[in-house]
């Protein structure tokens, strides 16, 4: 598509949605507790081989929890921020294993690169096969480590991208944390075509937008929102629409917003403690 991405070089480029700032043989199991953390391995095959990378809490029970941490959209640099904050999880929480998750096209600082379609980082890639990937990896990584619970953490993006797998597979994951979510895509694209300009904004896409699929989300999934009320990329008025269609829905949802913070919050120690709360 040499003309679209023509296109986002003037206008996508203006873009900063996450500014940070069969499976192949794996590298180690969830038996061997005193390995080195920060192992990477692939998940996957074809075009649902996205790479990932996986610490490990010092201790671990039977049935860990597996947090799965998934970032943005990424319009400027490669994003490696998830393996930071899979880290920080499990270093500060008992039982866990985190796996950072590079997303589907993306290619993070050290050339890695994920199998699928990246987009223009314009809400174009919340796609059917994008959210079928990450949720292939989520069975497969949740069999290799005989979790107990799953836990996905997303950001911006990778926020909305959270939701859609809550909704579009449900019971895959028993507890989300959405940061500075943009969970109405079309709502979202046409605040960023205001803000920034440009044609891509009005290109069609095949994204499902979170509200679509929020009805199939089971009642006993946990979900957490955390919004800056000073995020100008995707707005706290999103975050709480979407927070009010889950508790229509019944589900045991809470939103935090957080004073004075822009759309840059995930690595914030209020994600971070969320985080732990749903992790057991």
């Amino acid at each position: 598509m040499p003309k679209r991405r023509n296109l986002c070089g003037l206008a996508g480029g203006l873009l900063a949605l996450c500014l940070p700032g069969s499976c192949q043989q794996p590298t180690e199991t969830a038996s061997q507790a005193t390995t080195t953390a920060g192992a990477g391995q692939w998940i996957g095959s074809g075009e649902q081989r996205l790479w990932t990378q996986t610490y490990r809490s010092a201790k671990l029970s039977a049935h860990p929890t597996l947090l799965v941490v998934v970032h943005g959209d990424a319009a400027f640099n490669p994003p490696d921020y998830q393996y930071t904050l899979a880290r920080q999880v499990a270093e500060a929480n008992p039982s866990v294993v985190a796996v950072g998750l590079l997303r589907p096209g993306y290619t993070d600082p050290a050339g890695r690169q994920s199998a699928g379609q990246r987009g223009e980082a314009a809400g174009d890639n919340y796609t059917p096969a994008v959210i079928d990937a990450i949720a292939g990896a989520l069975v497969m990584l949740k069999a290799r480590y005989h979790a107990g619970r799953v836990v996905v953490a997303g950001h911006s993006g990778g926020a909305a991208i959270t939701a859609d797998l809550l909704g579009r597979h449900p019971g895959l994951a028993d507890a989300a944390v959405l940061a500075s979510c943009p969970c109405n895509v079309a709502t979202w694209r046409v605040h960023m075509k205001r803000r920034v300009g440009g044609p891509v904004w009005d290109l069609p896409v095949e994204s499902v937008s979170p509200e679509q699929v929020v009805a199939r989300i089971p009642s006993t999934t946990r979900v957490t929102l955390l919004v800056g009320t000073a995020d100008s990329i995707a707005p706290k008025a999103l975050t709480q629409e979407y927070y009010r269609r889950l508790r229509q829905r019944g589900i045991p949802a809470k939103v935090l917003e957080l004073p004075g913070l822009g759309h840059e919050i995930f690595l914030s120690k209020a994600v971070q403690q969320e985080i732990a709360l749903l992790l057991h």
